[in-house]
């Protein structure tokens, strides 16, 4: 009698109707066996509805395994446009063959499903992007446009204005220029009112003020100016020109103690990234990835910060524009365990560098020190000598508590470096100086802007004659 009432399997339900494209996407989502036979049924039952789903699906499958699938049974069921199309993802994402990839794309760009034709022309677009092939990316930008779905339009707005950049302002050479994004800072220090004055304690007053203003630091600014003055006197220095030419000197010396750079000649190489909320850690993650990636480097990125949804939304979108993948959790679940599958990932796969995203909790720093803890460990098990690098992101705008947040963390884990984010929009960027003579941290990065190409390798040099410029 029970027996009456048991319920059918997926496959059992989908032997007696197959006319049920979303079921055979569950099924294929379910059952790894059975992706072949899911994604071409999803397809073929749904007209071509349900393609860009089908390839969603295949690439999160790929992300995490290596995946068989039957080109041939594919092309039987739905044609050669959509087997192309497959295995044009299967060629990027998984075979990492480029060349393949884009032929494949070509040809499922032919296919006069408008769908089909769209993710072709989508991949193929990020193709030409990434190999620098502007004038026909523009042109295949402008041709699936109008067949957009909803869905895509904020990627293909995003990917539109970085074409108009590159093939415009580029040419122009109006790119945000080092001086232009300490704009604020040097307003702020204004060293220009200080050339041709008389050296006098007035002027070591004044001198002493603006730095503090420019949240170079008290403990810093003070030290600095116990050393002109000793400089003074000792060479009898009468001109403040020469004063502020001593100042850029002793600022770079500062400056140059603490200059760091990312040593990834070594695979796989692990970049952990901390910071608490609103820094702008999920987009220094994405930028990152993307100027790894185009320094030819294979990325992954794992989104272990798993106590907020927003943050993993966020590097999803960050991870398709920067065209890598991502291995991520549901919300709520366990962080070591996301790095643990990104481990094995990258491990199976032979990729360069996998970027992990952490949580930022510091009003919880006891739970926070056990959760990096713990990530840590994982990764030095499975990849003895790793992570290489522990960044922590800091807002140049929080100025002294900058400052603070990099002691708190200091105390939970070693730091390598520190990322300064949004110094085009405050007048704190003094901060990087007492990061570097307080901390002994060097600064390996900093943001001047919302671009990809303004989070830049920090020069200590071109970083003080900025703000003397």
């Amino acid at each position: 009698m029970l027996g009456f009432f048991k319920k059918k399997s997926l496959e059992e339900e989908l032997k007696e109707n197959p006319a049920q494209p979303e079921k055979w996407l569950q099924l294929a989502d379910k059952n790894i066996k059975k992706l072949t036979e899911g994604i071409a049924n999803a397809i073929f039952y749904s007209n071509g509805d349900l393609v860009i789903n089908a390839v969603t699906l295949l690439k999160e499958k790929i992300s995490y395994r290596d995946v068989d699938i039957k080109i041939d049974k594919i092309e039987e069921k739905t044609g050669k446009f959509t087997a192309a199309l497959i295995s044009g993802i299967i060629e990027k994402h998984e075979n990492r063959n480029i060349s393949k990839a884009r032929n494949f794309f070509e040809t499922a760009y032919l296919s006069e499903n408008n769908q089909e034709k769209f993710i072709a022309g989508f991949e193929l677009l990020k193709l030409l992007i990434e190999e620098n092939f502007y004038d026909q990316a523009k042109k295949i930008l402008s041709e699936i446009e109008p067949i957009t779905p909803n869905s895509f339009r904020k990627k293909i707005e995003e990917i539109k204005k970085e074409i108009e950049i590159v093939t415009g302002e580029e040419k122009k050479g109006i790119f945000k220029s080092f001086k232009d994004g300490l704009k604020k800072t040097r307003e702020a220090l204004n060293f220009s009112v200080f050339k041709g004055r008389e050296v006098n304690e007035e002027f070591f007053e004044e001198l002493e003020e603006k730095l503090i203003l420019a949240d170079i630091g008290v403990k810093t600014t003070l030290e600095l100016i116990e050393d002109l003055k000793k400089e003074a006197k000792k060479k009898k220095i009468k001109e403040s020109d020469e004063i502020l030419e001593l100042l850029k000197e002793k600022l770079k010396k500062i400056l140059l103690k603490y200059k760091g750079k990312l040593k990834t000649e070594h695979k796989p190489f692990v970049i952990f990234v901390l910071g608490v909320n609103g820094v702008g850690k999920t987009t220094t993650i994405g930028k990152l990835a993307k100027q790894l990636k185009s320094e030819g480097k294979s990325i992954v990125l794992a989104a272990a910060d798993t106590f907020r949804a927003a943050a993993i939304e966020q590097l999803e979108v960050w991870a398709d524009r920067a065209d890598t993948r991502i291995i991520k959790g549901n919300e709520g679940a366990d962080p070591a365990s996301v790095v643990f599958d990104a481990i094995q990932s990258i491990k199976a796969k032979e990729d360069d560098i996998l970027v992990i995203d952490t949580a930022g909790r510091l009003h919880n720093k006891e739970r926070l020190m056990k959760e990096i803890q713990k990530i840590k460990k994982i990764v030095s098990r499975e990849l003895p000598g790793e992570p290489s690098e522990i960044l922590l992101v800091l807002d140049a705008n929080t100025g002294q508590n900058a400052i603070s947040q990099a002691k708190a963390f200091k105390e939970i884990t070693d730091v390598t470096g520190i990322v300064l984010t949004k110094l085009d929009g405050t007048a704190k960027g003094g901060i990087v100086i007492a990061i570097c003579n307080e901390l002994k941290i060097p600064i390996k990065y900093i943001g001047i802007g919302e671009k990809i190409e303004d989070l830049r390798k920090f020069n200590p040099e071109e970083f003080v004659e900025s703000l003397f410029s």
